[in-house]
């Protein structure tokens, strides 16, 4: 039986005419984008492909190399699905035509539901959205820092400082980008220097040859009979590493043509992301068999293929940094200072409030990365139990919430869903739960079980950064050198 509609065809015009007054509130000058497709697309692909890419061969072997090809293109099928759902919602519903941001988004989609019902979802969505993007960017900021250090492995310099660097590198960039797009060239820059990232080792691997990389005893298998943990792990890898959809607001936002999103990520950025995580989680395991460990550039011996990896590396990180530290940065601006916080906005004082953002985000992101010596497994405990939320079970809920108050709109031509559909959105629920539960648990169980060597806060971490015995001796080619 079809719930009763709450509105009538007048009604909804009410509606919509009262919250496209009420979104003047949400800055109008925000809705005039100016991005077009092949620009957004490339944000897409930044805003997605980040570091995880290069741990694609490790959750390629703990399935198998059919398994894991296959579940690598069904979650990113999956990843694409839900990004159109909250894509419907934003152009569909009444409510959300002047929405900007994702909380935004979700306070508008459920402005028919109960008072209780709306700001739990908005408080959850805020929560989500704001903590993971803040962990996030300061992953990529120690991990571009990280590539700096690589890239001069004779220079003793700590990771603390190289990080302190990277941020100054950062600065100049990230306090003049008001707008995703306000970089272009570096939008490019970016899909460059992603592509050297991972061709360059699997270039290396194809020169040295399966003899010399590979350790004794590796071999490629097509399938395995994978552990619950090696399974909840791969698809860990594979989920996190898709997902956009906690920015996409921001980035429907800036675009010209809105409408046209389903072509920017459908179209041109998924069969990109598609063939890059494809080529370095089947070539690396190809390669390196089902031993393999740790990053794909990681396994390069000191020298100038590794330098150039690593620069790939630093300039992909930050460019993600940037890139996701302007939403953030304006969600912060909008909420000390919002009648100054728009990005059209060139008087003084909203140039001084943005600026002074960004260097305490920068400050922030370096503090905290520091001071927690296991701040890469926090993180990852922070994707476990936030991501799924922030990108599946909140945007499903969305389309959910739309569908129900809205069912006047299912006989005039918008995209509903079939049957078929939504028996993909109950798979994805379930897969949401499955690994906000068990993800979480696993890397609770992580932290515990690594506790011994985090190491102390503000620690150096030379570890494959220094070409020396002390700090690198299990480096790949260093063996010879430091047991001499």
């Amino acid at each position: 039986m079809e719930p009763e509609s709450c509105a009538t065809e007048s009604d909804s015009d009410t509606v919509t005419n009262k919250w496209a007054i009420d979104s003047q509130d949400s800055d109008l000058k925000e809705l005039e984008g100016h991005n077009g497709v092949w620009l957004t697309a490339g944000i897409i692909v930044a805003d997605v492909v980040g570091a995880g890419i290069l741990a694609m061969p490790l959750a390629m072997a703990k399935l198998g190399l059919v398994p894991g090809t296959i579940t690598l293109v069904v979650l990113l099928l999956a990843n694409v699905h839900i990004s159109i759902l909250m894509w419907r919602v934003r152009m569909f519903c009444p409510t959300c035509m002047g929405s900007v941001t994702f909380t935004e988004l979700v306070r508008d989609c459920f402005a028919e539901a109960p008072a209780w019902q709306r700001h739990l979802m908005v408080i959850l969505t805020a929560i989500c959205q704001k903590s993971f993007l803040f962990g996030l960017l300061a992953v990529y900021l120690m991990s571009g820092a990280k590539g700096l250090g690589m890239i001069l492995h004779e220079v003793k310099l700590c990771l603390p400082v190289w990080a302190v660097l990277a941020a100054l590198l950062l600065f100049p960039f990230a306090g003049t980008a008001r707008h995703m797009g306000s970089w272009q060239s570096l939008v490019w820059v970016n899909v460059i220097t992603l592509c050297g990232t991972v061709m360059i080792p699997l270039g290396y691997y194809g020169i040295a040859g399966v003899s010399g990389i590979r350790l004794p005893g590796s071999e490629v298998e097509f399938f395995v009979e994978p552990t619950f943990e090696d399974i909840l792990s791969a698809l860990s890898t594979f989920t996190f590493g898709m997902t956009s959809q906690f920015m996409l607001m921001e980035i429907i936002a800036e675009m010209k043509v809105p409408m046209q999103l389903p072509r920017a990520y459908a179209g041109i950025s998924a069969p990109f992301q598609l063939s890059m995580f494809a080529i370095a989680g089947i070539g690396g395991y190809m390669f390196m068999g089902n031993k393999v460990s740790g990053m794909m550039n990681e396994n390069l011996p000191f020298g100038l293929p590794f330098q150039i990896a690593a620069g790939c590396m630093a300039a992909h990180m930050l460019i993600s940094y940037l890139i996701k530290g302007v939403v953030f940065c304006k969600s912060i601006h909008r909420l000390v200072d919002r009648e100054f916080a728009s990005a059209s906005d060139t008087r003084t004082r909203s140039w001084i409030g943005w600026m002074t953002t960004v260097v305490l985000v920068l400050c922030i992101c370096w503090l905290l990365a520091n001071l927690v010596p296991f701040f890469s497994d926090a993180v990852d405990l922070l994707g476990a139990s936030v991501t799924p939320i922030s990108c599946w079970l909140i945007p499903t809920a969305l389309y959910i919430r739309f569908y129900w108050d809205y069912p006047h709109l299912r006989s005039s031509g918008h995209p509903w869903l079939t049957i078929l559909e939504w028996i993909v959105i109950g798979a994805e629920i379930a897969m949401a739960l499955i690994l906000t539960f068990f993800g979480t648990a696993a890397a609770v169980d992580k932290i515990v079980k690594d506790w011994h060597t985090f190491g102390l806060p503000f620690s150096c971490h030379c570890e494959g950064l220094w070409s020396t015995c002390a700090c690198s001796a299990d480096h790949v080619g260093m063996t010879d050198v430091c047991s001499a």
